[in-house]
């Protein structure tokens, strides 16, 4: 019976990490996109905020980057600020990009496009931050990134 629970409980928290791990992407040194699974939890609500991290860490050049974000008013007016950070460690974060979005009724389509900073981040992050009472959902997160020629 201890044996029955152990084996449960080892597939309850890989099932737990899965899950959690399926927020975020991780770019192979061969691929060159990502798209990142959204739902219901990624709803920003008043004051709050959603971060989702992208690991270039396979990726040994500096990159061109095209990301796309979605966000949809879910009710109020939403007050969006979405910034995109490059990190070395995943811990520290170094400000790429801002963008301010007012919530409407409809999706808004924005882009991070062509940012060529000079560093070869392992870890870029979009971390979409509310400041209203409004709430909104990012219903899209994806890219694409390029080796840099120089």
């Amino acid at each position: 019976m201890k044996r029955i629970i152990g084996m449960l409980m080892i597939f309850a928290a890989l099932f737990f990490v899965s899950q959690v791990m399926a927020q975020d992407a991780y770019v192979r040194s061969e691929a060159t996109n990502f798209n990142i699974s959204l739902d219901a939890g990624d709803t920003v609500s008043a004051t709050g905020t959603v971060t989702k991290t992208v690991g270039l860490g396979a990726k040994h050049a500096v990159q061109l980057y095209l990301i796309q974000v979605d966000l949809d008013s879910v009710s109020g007016t939403p007050t969006q600020t979405a910034i995109l950070s490059g990190s070395m460690d995943n811990s520290a974060y170094v400000n790429i990009d801002t963008v301010s979005w007012a919530g409407t009724t409809s999706d808004t389509t924005f882009y991070f496009t062509d940012i060529s900073t000079g560093v070869a981040w392992p870890y870029m992050r979009v971390v979409a931050a509310e400041s209203s009472t409004g709430k909104s959902l990012m219903t899209k997160l994806i890219g694409r990134f390029l080796d840099e020629v120089r």
